[in-house]
């Protein structure tokens, strides 16, 4: 197949570098529109009042929570569809197994949603104000979530084949369908009704269905990335939940820590928490580059698993580890250096933007660490180790962040404090997964 990743240990950087950046590239592209997406619902709202940025700041954190589910089905289904194609087989069933689990997933959420998120949203320390408004911005994510776990497993299918161009510039019109519903449903432009933070959540929701029916004619008319053979094997849907149910569990574990660590922020106020919002959504930049650079790895991995190919998994696997810390590095001296101007692109309140250079110093120091996890954890769930990623994420968020932010904001009360814990377990998560990768590799070599 023309889309094989295999890496031969003896060629040089520049070509593995290569190989991994026009794969990873597309994804990087693609995740920084969602991040563009995702700043211009921030710059409309700001409009509203700073409750209006951290309900959807927040909301937006509490769905990352709520799709941490989608990694079973996309997780299972990438990683087969990668590892199949690797070993020469038909990709076809573990993407028809993903999109029944992810329907299955995914239904009952269109009904219990909102009252899920606004109840954790109360108990992690938000105001009623901002869960109100968060209330009203997710009741049409929900409505059409069924929908958004079926386009995120069909997109799983074209990077585990290699394929990350044509889910690219499905992604491209699907943010111009979210930000241009959001800026005429937020304030009611030219005749539209003027529906404040749900306009935003509507934006979301008309997406995913233009995005849908784009990767159902590719996949139905063009065929493309492969032809669907119809035919549920048991033995593939084992697979993907032998793979899928870890990730599943560690992203939603995971999530569900982060948003109580953004409770400890939440109660110095909407406004650290608005900054809080503000200083995520500049470093998410970098953030994208080390999510693509990890989708990019676990094909890479997957691809090469799949083909016995393990020297050349190695190879692979460290030469973009190196690259994506460097780039990542540079972009933290960018962010640090320019920590203020950024805030100011999201709010004028100074003290909004004064807190949120706080958080973006603090977190600049820590962009290459944070490469280097994305890129040992992507490459041991391409290898289908997805168990461990669940291990050291559950036991380095709390350990490392969450514990100790505790204990230390009973005798300093400051939101510096977590900010600095965060900052320290991603450096130590960091060379925790470089142990874990290096102890799994060997047993190959």
């Amino acid at each position: 197949m023309s889309n094989k990743l295999l890496i031969d240990p003896s060629e040089s950087r520049g070509s593995v570098i290569k190989k991994v950046v026009k794969l990873a590239l597309p994804v990087i592209l693609g995740n920084l529109l969602y991040t563009v997406e995702s700043a211009f619902s921030i710059i409309l709202v700001s409009g509203l009042s700073a409750s209006a940025v951290a309900a959807v700041g927040y909301s937006a954190s509490m769905l990352w929570f709520i799709y941490s589910l989608m990694a079973l089905p996309y997780t299972g289904t990438s990683v087969l569809v990668a590892q199949r194609v690797g070993a020469g087989k038909d990709p076809s069933p573990p993407l028809l197994w993903g999109l029944i689990l992810s329907t299955l997933i995914a239904l009952p959420l269109t009904f219990w949603g909102v009252e899920l998120v606004s109840f954790l949203m109360l108990k992690f320390g938000a105001s009623t104000s901002v869960v109100k408004l968060a209330g009203d911005y997710l009741k049409p994510v929900f409505w059409f979530i069924t929908i958004g776990f079926i386009t995120n497993t069909l997109y799983a299918a074209y990077n585990g084949y290699g394929d990350t161009k044509t889910p690219f510039k499905v992604a491209l019109l699907m943010n111009l369908v979210n930000i241009g519903s959001a800026y005429l449903l937020i304030y009611g432009h030219f005749g539209f009704p003027r529906l404040e933070v749900e306009g935003a959540g509507w934006g979301i929701a008309l997406s995913e269905v233009v995005g849908l029916f784009f990767y159902i004619y590719l996949y139905v008319v063009r065929k493309k990335p492969f032809e669907i053979r119809l035919g549920l094997n048991p033995t593939v849907l084992i697979q993907i939940l032998r793979i899928g149910v870890p990730t599943a569990i560690e992203r939603a574990f995971t999530s569900l820590s982060f948003n109580i660590f953004v409770g400890l922020v939440a109660q110095f106020g909407d406004r650290v928490l608005a900054a809080h919002q503000v200083g995520l959504r500049v470093e998410s930049v970098s953030f994208m580059i080390g999510f693509g650079m990890m989708i990019a790895v676990t094909t890479l991995a997957g691809q090469n698993y799949g083909a016995y190919n393990y020297k050349g998994l190695n190879y692979g696997v460290m030469v973009s580890a190196h690259a994506t810390a460097s780039l990542m590095g540079l972009i933290g001296f960018i962010i640090a250096l320019f920590s203020e101007p950024f805030s100011l692109i999201f709010t004028r309140e100074r003290e909004v933007v004064r807190y949120a250079v706080y958080y973006l110093i603090i977190v600049a120091l820590s962009q290459p660490q944070m490469a280097y996890a994305s890129i040992f954890s992507g490459s041991l769930k391409g290898m289908g180790k997805t168990h461990i990623p669940l291990l050291v994420n559950l036991f380095s968020f709390w350990v490392f962040r969450i514990i100790p932010s505790m204990l230390l904001l009973k005798i300093f009360p400051h939101p510096i404090v977590p900010w600095f814990f965060m900052s320290l377990e991603t450096t130590l998560r960091a060379l925790i997964f470089y142990c874990a990768y290096r102890r799994e590799i060997k047993k190959y070599l």
